[in-house]
């Protein structure tokens, strides 16, 4: 079922058409990522669900109501927003910074206080710990986890996020996404997300939609089949010659892809279900060939170099069952 529909939905500035009949349904508890080229009119896309863009001409309903019949202010209370930077009050602690949209929606004290520590737990800051500090006192992922819990703190069903993570550091960056798509899963919110990196959009995404200049649509796709078969030109030139390693962050070990054997277990292991680039890194650190353990933590054969290549063939072979 369709969380949220844009249909026909165009939008024109004087002498630029920024969304050029754009058509597109998000799933219920889907997360869906929206990339392409800076200019392309992902972000535009993403705000006029909210109405902070008005659309020119089209149709856009989120839970079956067509937004341009809502009032802005009710509708965005019940949207929640991330953008690059956070954008949390300085003056006002990360408890006041969370407990925004309760206050305004005359949530009870007990009610909000509840509401703010149980956020405040999920993205991994103590209340105890955190509640009462300053957003200046906070690393920039901290403030990443305040202002996702922030969006999240009314329990909306749709979360729009525009750049959320490309103002913290790379490693951080990946921790986060990590953290995120864990509570994503958990809460089952159905989430817009923006990106112009190719990288994160198929590690985090359901289905990733790569638009070009107008918002045109060239793939909507799951993550996988966008690597692997790329509709057209533009969706090529974006995935670039990273083909192999974004394979690798998107496959996980099979029991088809390992290596039988009967000798003496290796000291590396890794585990059935592990990340290729994991498998991968492990091969490359330890030089030989890691055993692989079942879910019971029994040896079930060993990971090697052909290993790797099977598993990439069969990623391939996903790819082309999907786009039949």
């Amino acid at each position: 079922m369709a969380a949220i529909t844009f249909e026909d939905v165009r939008k024109e500035y004087p002498g630029q058409v920024a969304v050029a009949d754009l058509s597109l349904e998000v799933a219920e508890r889907e997360l869906l990522v929206l990339v392409g080229a800076s200019g392309c009119g992902k972000s535009t896309t993403m705000r006029m669900a909210n109405r902070l863009i008005e659309p020119t001409s089209g149709r856009i309903e989120v839970a079956g109501v067509d937004v341009a019949r809502t009032d802005p202010v009710t509708l965005r209370r019940r949207i929640g927003y991330v953008i690059q930077g956070v954008g949390l009050f300085p003056h006002r602690t990360v408890e006041q910074n969370v407990a925004t949209v309760p206050r305004l929606l005359g949530w009870s004290r007990a009610r909000t206080a509840a509401r703010v520590s149980e956020l405040l737990e999920l993205v991994g800051l103590d209340p105890r710990t955190y509640a009462r500090r300053y957003p200046r006192e906070l690393s920039g992922g901290q403030q990443q986890r305040v202002g996702v819990a922030r969006a999240l703190a009314a329990d909306p069903p749709v979360l729009l996020m525009d750049e959320p993570f490309g103002a913290v550091d790379p490693v951080g960056r990946r921790r986060l996404q990590d953290e995120f798509l864990a509570l994503q899963r958990h809460l089952g919110t159905t989430v817009i997300m923006v990106t112009h990196d190719i990288d994160e959009a198929v590690r985090m995404a359901d289905r990733v939609a790569v638009l070009s200049a107008g918002a045109r649509l060239e793939q909507l796709a799951p993550p996988l089949e966008v690597v692997a078969r790329p509709a057209s030109p533009v969706v090529a030139d974006l995935v670039g010659r990273g083909r192999t390693a974004r394979l690798l962050s998107l496959g996980s070990l099979d029991p088809d892809d390992i290596t039988l054997t009967h000798g003496r277990p290796s000291s590396a292991h890794v585990r059935l279900g592990d990340r290729l680039e994991d498998v991968l890194d492990t091969l490359l650190t330890t030089g030989g060939a890691p055993t692989v353990l079942g879910a019971a933590g029994e040896s079930v054969g060993r990971a090697d170099a052909a290993t790797v290549v099977r598993a990439l063939r069969r990623l391939g072979e996903d790819a082309d069952l999907g786009t039949r």
